[in-house]
């Protein structure tokens, strides 16, 4: 079963219209992911300007990946990207607890899938799946924690602690390790998810990837190769001082020429704003400084950059020598880091979330400014997983997918209509009409006795219209009383199709359907879902 995006709750008509209707938003983009001749040569192009760079990449990415991809393939991937004919296809995320939600897993199967894809179409070219590990961001609040389902289908948040005596965390994620508090995560895991026949392998996979001394990143990166399996996608760590070393040339031209890049995102977003929403917002400057495992905005003040939050300032030459001796002590913001990819990789595309389908709208000036192609952006794979105890609660209740995202009170009375005689709803409509029906009869009487009553009876009306509504209630409540496992399964139906009001793979862990079916899930999603995606995908296991 497919639904198109149009009909899901929370899209963005930015990302509707790029899916459904390109040539609305082709201004805001450099390629059409769909046009295969607009594809053939942006190929080309990416190739024309990297051979210079290639081999630097690739030495990067053998060194890291030899630290942190668990899938041994990844030597094979290496010499493909080797070839002189060869480019990426990339996609990345934040780094989150275990991987982070469900859609950080389908961004990767889409990648690996539509490398294999576009090798059909285009044979010509060699296609490289890589995951960007977004390690350089500090959000933690965003990626400390997992959300499961419990027994009961109520949606449980597991969360890792990391205290660092701050209010707000400045660390960036590659620099938060994990200690023996880990622990404490694995017990509420445990406790969560029930025994079955895989449980011990997910808690192994997790526990030898999460452990004392591993930070955000480089569980992250174990994990994800390992429940890969031998669906092989090479990792680049941006955090890495070599990656920083190849970056100058972006963190040199953003100080020589700030704020034009600013500008570029400005001008985009003004044009944007006439038709849809902005994503992001730059700062003058596009760069963080990282010092002491802390990592700080930048603001030009006078002839210097004080470094927000404190009052320190770093002056020009301190920028050069900085640049020239320690260039890890830079990081890029969100909007220089795809630029900054894309200046490492030769991306063939990018396999995108709607959030970065938006933001990157805004950055065609961007990329301009630096002289780097800007790639053509393929929606991920979308998907709901609906386990067969759900679909068989859809079918005794007579619900579909859609009904998830209404409102529980409009969802409760679909289902209980469906197994009762009684038509509540039915019934109180049919009495209210008679209602009012009766005393509209009586209008000609009051008419002729006293027009001025007239006001009065249309109040009355009203009146009693009310208080029968309050009847309904009254009377739906005590009958959802004697109904209690309706009210019940029909829970269990929508927090497990939309829990916490919100898309299944932006809330769910991929741990809660590993516990359930193993290895057989990651095979399961790599069968059915795509390279990228034109609807949304539901998907029965």
């Amino acid at each position: 079963m497919e639904i198109p995006f149009t009909e899901l709750p929370g899209q963005s008509r930015l990302y509707t219209d790029y899916i459904d209707d390109f040539e609305k938003v082709r201004k805001y983009y450099n390629v059409d992911f769909s046009n295969d001749d607009e594809l053939r040569n942006h190929f080309s192009r990416v190739l024309a300007g990297f051979g210079p760079k290639r081999q630097r990449t690739v030495e990067i990415l053998r060194k890291q990946n030899a630290r942190l991809n668990s899938c041994p393939a990844y030597e094979s991937a290496l010499e493909l990207l080797s070839r002189d004919n060869a480019v990426c296809v990339v996609t990345g995320q934040q780094v989150g607890l275990f991987c982070g939600p469900l859609y950080s897993l389908f961004k990767t199967i889409s990648a690996v899938k539509l490398a294999t894809e576009l090798k059909e179409r285009f044979p010509e070219f060699e296609f490289v799946p890589v995951f960007w590990l977004e390690g350089d961001d500090h959000d933690l609040d965003e990626s400390n924690h997992v959300h499961l389902l419990n027994s009961a289908s109520e949606v449980v948040r597991v969360e890792s602690i990391f205290t660092n005596g701050e209010g707000e965390n400045l660390h960036p994620l590659s620099e938060i390790k994990f200690d023996t508090s880990v622990e404490q995560l694995f017990q509420q895991i445990d406790a969560l998810l029930p025994a079955t026949d895989f449980k011990q392998g997910l808690m192994q996979i997790l526990t030898e990837s999460y452990k004392e001394g591993e930070t955000y990143s480089t569980a992250f990166a174990k994990t994800l190769t390992r429940i890969l399996g031998k669906s092989t996608i090479l990792l680049v760590d941006p955090y890495d001082v070599e990656v920083k070393n190849f970056l100058k040339p972006v963190f040199e031209k953003e100080f020589n020429t700030y704020p034009r890049a600013s500008e570029e995102v400005i001008k985009q977003s003004a044009e944007l704003e006439e038709e849809y929403h902005v994503q992001v917002k730059p700062r003058v400057i596009n760069l963080f400084y990282i010092e002491d495992g802390l990592r700080r905005g930048l603001e030009p003040v006078g002839a210097g950059f004080l470094l927000r939050g404190t009052k320190r300032k770093l002056m020009p030459e301190q920028i050069r020598t900085i640049l020239e001796t320690t260039p890890q002590a830079f990081s890029p913001n969100v909007v220089l880091r795809p630029v900054c990819q894309d200046f490492i990789l030769p991306t063939a595309g990018y396999v995108a979330g709607p959030g970065e389908v938006a933001y990157f709208a805004q950055l065609k000036g961007v990329y301009q400014h630096f002289g780097v192609e800007m790639p053509p952006l393929f929606p991920r794979g979308s998907a709901t997983i609906l386990e067969h105890r759900v679909a068989k609660l859809m079918e005794k209740y007579q619900l579909s997918v859609q009904d998830a995202f209404l409102d529980f009170e409009t969802v409760m009375k679909k289902a209980l209509a469906a197994v009762s005689p009684e038509n509540i709803p039915g019934e109180f409509e049919k009495a209210g009409e008679d209602i009012r029906k009766i005393v509209e009869g009586l209008r000609p009487l009051i008419v002729r006795v006293d027009p001025t009553v007239e006001g009065t009876m249309d109040a009355t009306i009203s009146r009693m219209l009310h208080h029968l509504e309050h009847l309904q209630e009254k009377t739906t409540t005590a009958y959802r009383r004697k109904n209690e496992q309706v009210l019940q399964q029909t829970k269990k139906f929508q927090q497990s199709i939309f829990p916490n009001r919100d898309l299944q793979e932006r809330v769910l862990n991929f741990t809660y359907f590993y516990n359930k079916y193993g290895e057989d899930f990651i095979e399961f999603l790599f069968r059915e879902l795509p390279g990228y995606a034109k609807t949304h995908k539901v998907l029965t296991i």
